[in-house]
């Protein structure tokens, strides 16, 4: 008998649903992309130019030859970010879309694996409900939406978790684990330690239970994994002196000006100040940074912490039993995983949100334990399930809103919006003298400017060089620190907004953009 067009989306509602919840992550994700959140982060920018100078230059701001890790502001940055941007500046132009995308592809991407990862692990109904907390988590809403290099690191961790939980059972994917590992490492410096301490302690995990795997792909996806890891590994024996600054056709290890080394410190384990911080940021949600998290919303949602804390609960206890039966288990994985992010967090000074983002991912993980326990001992009163997921779903409804609005509108003074459009103004004018208020960062000037790297590093002055952090007074038509008690004599001023009126007092001409004006 032919089953009625009714029947067949029955018998497929679990992958109907999976694909609405997807394609419903990707909308939520993708929508009104490169405007929301408005402006540019100053991080973002220098990753941005980076990615600028390298496609046009082959060589980045400081000069080198595909770095393995960027100089930029002196300490360096991470160069995953800048150099998956390339691509997309190269088929669609600079442009804050292009420079974002590759964050957008990868936490998009991120959505379906994470869904498998926890079928393979758990049930199709939790990995249901964990895809379903994932799409609505306010976290992984805003980290999709920007293009902060370290928060690549989350979906590459996820993925390497993912293809190692396969290769349990066939090795040959723990290459792939390996590739995904690798490229975490280059996603944010954090991982140095996470990628190493997470892997040597789940292969130890394996050997005592005495799992099976072949020595043959073992030992080819290490070699791969060290291959990735090899340039950083030389870049830190660089910068601690024991090897010179290497620079050839194709790669550089460069000397940074600064090593910011002091900030993960094994000091920090006995330090109260560390335990600290992990539990503000656990308990709260929040690190009072607007482009880390709301206050109002949290990462997770703040009533969700009772869960969390139930799923940590049985997440451990499945792993204990199954430990001392010396029984193999997936949750035990996800335990060393865990623990293993909560190590380096307590080994990382001033810890927030964005430095801790190697636990988030396992952090959903035990939230959907929690709320699926939850669900099984109230099996029987359907009202506290069913109150639980309005609960979830009203404060999604109430983020989206706040998001769309009001966050959009406080944070647009951090990421200084209006600063793209004052800049093209400059440009569109001539203006070649132009003195740029203090509060703009000077990677958002090169970015927006598109400024030609010979021209950058030929006219730029530092007013603290050598440095961690530099300062930049000029470089090309621009000059850095505006005095609005003495103005000084420029054929343009990129200002604050609120001093407009000021200027147009003194006879100029104030054209306005959001947060900025351009005065001539």
């Amino acid at each position: 008998m032919k089953k009625s067009f009714a029947d067949v989306l029955y018998d497929n509602r679990k992958a109907l649903t999976v694909i609405f919840l997807l394609l419903s992550g990707v909308f939520i994700r993708s929508y009104e992309f490169g405007n929301l959140p408005a402006g540019l982060n100053q991080d973002e920018a220098f990753a941005g130019y980076e990615a600028f100078s390298l496609l046009h230059y082959g060589v980045d701001s400081a000069g080198y030859r595909n770095p393995c890790y960027f100089v930029s502001w002196g300490s360096g940055m991470n160069v995953l970010e800048s150099y998956l941007a390339i691509p997309f500046m190269k088929l669609f132009g600079t442009s804050v879309i292009t420079l974002r995308l590759p964050q957008l592809v990868l936490s998009c991407v991120s959505l379906p694996v994470f869904y498998l990862l926890m079928r393979k692990i758990f049930s199709e109904k939790t990995a249901l409900l964990g895809l379903g907390l994932l799409v609505i988590s306010p976290w992984h809403i805003m980290l999709s939406r920007w293009g902060l290099e370290s928060n690549l690191a989350p979906s590459f961790l996820l993925f390497g978790l993912y293809f190692f939980i396969l290769g349990l059972k066939r090795n040959q994917y723990w290459m792939i684990s390996s590739i995904m590992y690798g490229l975490a490492l280059y996603a944010y410096s954090i991982n140095w330690i996470v990628v190493p301490v997470t892997l040597l302690l789940c292969f130890l995990y394996t050997l005592l239970i005495k799992q099976k795997i072949q020595l043959t792909y073992t030992l080819i996806s290490c070699s791969v994994l060290f291959a990735l890891a090899l340039p950083l590994i030389l870049f830190v024996l660089v910068n601690k002196g024991y090897i010179p600054e290497i620079t050839t056709g194709l790669i550089s290890i460069p000397k940074m000006l600064a090593m910011r080394d002091y900030e993960i410190s094994f000091h920090n384990l006995s330090s109260w100040e560390s335990y600290r911080n992990l539990l503000d940021i656990l308990w709260h949600q929040n690190d009072g940074l607007i482009w880390n998290s709301t206050s109002e919303f949290g990462l997770f949602y703040k009533f969700s912490l009772p869960f969390i804390l139930l799923g940590g609960a049985k997440l451990f206890s499945i792993a204990f039993k199954s430990a001392r039966k010396k029984i193999f288990c997936y949750e035990s994985i996800l335990c060393i995983g865990l623990l293993s992010s909560l190590f380096t967090c307590l080994l990382i000074s001033n810890l927030n949100v964005n430095k801790a983002n190697s636990l988030h991912f396992f952090i959903v993980i035990l939230l959907t334990l929690g709320i699926k326990e939850v669900f099984v001992i109230c099996r029987k009163h359907s009202v506290i399930n069913k109150a639980i997921i309005a609960a979830y779903g009203l404060a999604f409804i109430f983020f989206l809103s706040f998001y769309s609005s009001s966050y959009n509108e406080r944070i647009s003074y951090p990421f200084r919006a209006g600063v793209e459009e004052a800049v093209a103004y400059v440009k569109q004018q001539n203006f070649t003298d132009v003195c740029v208020d203090s509060s703009i960062y000077y990677p958002q000037i090169l970015f927006f400017d598109q400024t030609p790297n010979d021209v950058y590093r030929d006219t730029v002055i530092y007013s603290n060089y050598p440095s961690a952090f530099l300062n930049v007074e000029q470089f090309g038509r621009f000059k850095f620190g505006l005095d609005y008690e003495n103005v000084p004599d420029h054929d343009a001023y990129i200002i604050r907004r609120d001093r407009g009126e000021s200027f147009t007092e003194l006879g100029y001409v104030v054209v306005d953009f959001e947060q900025y004006s351009v005065a001539h």
